[in-house]
């Protein structure tokens, strides 16, 4: 009996033995950080740089890049995949970084452009695995609605030691979302409209929980796909469903390339009975080169634009002129001609 007890408490201590060194294993592979951290978009903890920010940063997610420029890190960007040249046109350092990739690394430019972090989309764990062997952080962003791009704002300030620049832009957002209200409430509820914002194709339309959805609501209309939800991503209700919702005014999106133009609705005999083809209530979100509807500070402008376009009476274009050349100087120091951003106010 003491013999068969001593064994098993041998094998007792063995197998807590190995548990221990298999724990202090673990720890080593992955140490964890002892200075300053950010918890990133898509909760991952990293420890913020210790050379005061100054960063070599890489992005193939072109999401990220109206951040960048707001918070004045282009100096830092080595390479970048823009939506338009636009971005690239207006800021000298976007212009002169390199490309690795649109959407999807190119781990062999990334490892030759010298980048020392990318900043990434939240969703993308196999790319963050990838990137990481190369010796490369990643910061991963989150933006999809309203509080994702106020945190982005957050994150991004902390990470790279720019806290006041950030303080500057969300105060900016926010003094221009309380005037917004302010217009709204004057609004009386029985003047009321319903608005929806179609993506890509027809029948495909931003849900009641993407940012699109979120403007119409802040500027005063009512999102008639507000029970529709796709985890923030665009979903296809289909034409008949549209039909059905028979919204006022029909947006649609400038963040995607689309399939159809607003002269193939509004002269496609199907679409006549709608209310918003009826009145000619039609457009698309400016503009041809920069889109006001993409996550970021210039929801802020897409939000103004549908205020106007809802409620001219309330918001009429001269105020709205006066916004987007408020926004573009807040951004870049300076304006840009309706003609070249591709877009006229009706």
């Amino acid at each position: 009996m003491k013999r068969k007890l001593a064994a098993l408490l041998l094998a007792l201590a063995m197998a807590l033995s190995l548990a221990a060194c298999a724990g202090t294993g673990d720890a080593e592979a992955s140490p964890s950080p002892t200075g300053p951290t950010v918890t990133d978009g898509a909760g991952r903890v990293l420890a913020v740089p210790g050379d005061g920010g100054a960063e070599r940063i890489a992005s193939v997610y072109a999401t990220s890049v109206p951040f960048l420029v707001a918070l004045g890190l282009t100096d830092q960007v080595v390479a970048i995949n823009c939506k338009s040249v636009f971005w690239t046109n207006a800021d000298k350092h976007l212009d002169a970084a390199v490309s690795v990739g649109r959407g999807v690394v190119d781990l062999e430019a990334l490892a030759a452009c010298g980048a020392t972090v990318l900043v990434h989309r939240a969703n993308d764990s196999e790319t963050v695995e990838a990137v990481e062997k190369l010796g490369v952080d990643v910061l991963c962003i989150s933006a999809e609605d309203m509080d994702g791009i106020y945190g982005t704002l957050e994150l991004l300030a902390d990470y790279f030691g720019v806290q006041d620049r950030a303080e500057e832009v969300i105060a900016w957002m926010d003094g221009k979302f309380d005037r917004i209200d302010e217009i709204v409430a004057q609004i009386p509820q029985e003047e009321r409209v319903t608005a929806l914002v179609m993506g890509s194709e027809l029948g495909r339309v931003a849900g009641g929980d993407m940012l699109q959805s979120w403007m119409i609501e802040k500027a005063g209309g009512i999102s008639s796909a507000a029970g529709v939800e796709n985890d923030s991503n665009w979903i296809t209700v289909g034409v008949e469903t549209v039909f059905q919702w028979d919204p006022d005014f029909l947006f649609c999106t400038s963040s995607a390339a689309l399939d159809y133009t607003v002269d193939d609705i509004l002269g496609d005999e199907t679409w006549s009975a709608m209310t918003a083809v009826e009145e000619g209530h039609v457009a698309v979100i400016p503009t041809k080169i920069d889109t006001w509807d993409m996550p970021g500070i210039a929801s802020v402008l897409g939000t103004f634009w549908m205020l106007h376009e809802m409620y001219p009476d309330y918001f009429s274009v001269e105020e709205l002129e006066a916004e987007i050349e408020d926004y573009y100087t807040f951004l870049f120091g300076q304006t840009f001609d309706p003609d070249y951003l591709g877009y006229t106010l009706g």
